[in-house]
């Protein structure tokens, strides 16, 4: 499965690199051997960078859809689960933080015959 993901991200590395610059020297090539006519230069370079982005987009859902997948097999949490549980977890220490603070604050105890010091 890692294998996967590190194919994938080399996949993505490459056709990142593949700036307008790069097609437009490609199909200038192509131009000179005669393979594309020069009139149809501008619109081939515009195909090959809309497939580029295209793929690029579809390369990058590939990539975090098997990651998701991945996480999910191995039990780890979501980021929404993740922030449910910090937020109970912050929940849970201003409570016990409330409790301390009431608990060390002096408690005043009425007297009693059983606890009357003068008597």
């Amino acid at each position: 499965m890692l294998e996967i993901l590190r194919k994938g991200y080399l996949i993505g590395i490459g056709l990142a690199s593949l700036t307008r610059e790069k097609i437009e020297e490609v199909v200038d090539e192509l131009v000179k051997r005669g393979e594309v006519a020069e009139k149809d230069r501008p619109r081939i370079v515009e195909d090959l960078m809309t497939r580029m982005r295209d793929e690029q987009k579809r390369l990058s859902n590939s990539v975090k859809d098997t990651v998701q997948k991945v996480i999910g097999e191995m039990g780890m949490p979501t980021r929404q689960q993740f922030d449910e549980l910090r937020e109970r977890l912050e929940k849970l220490e201003k409570q016990q933080s409330s409790r301390a603070h009431k608990s060390a604050e002096p408690k005043i105890v009425p007297p009693t015959p059983d606890n009357d010091p003068t008597t």
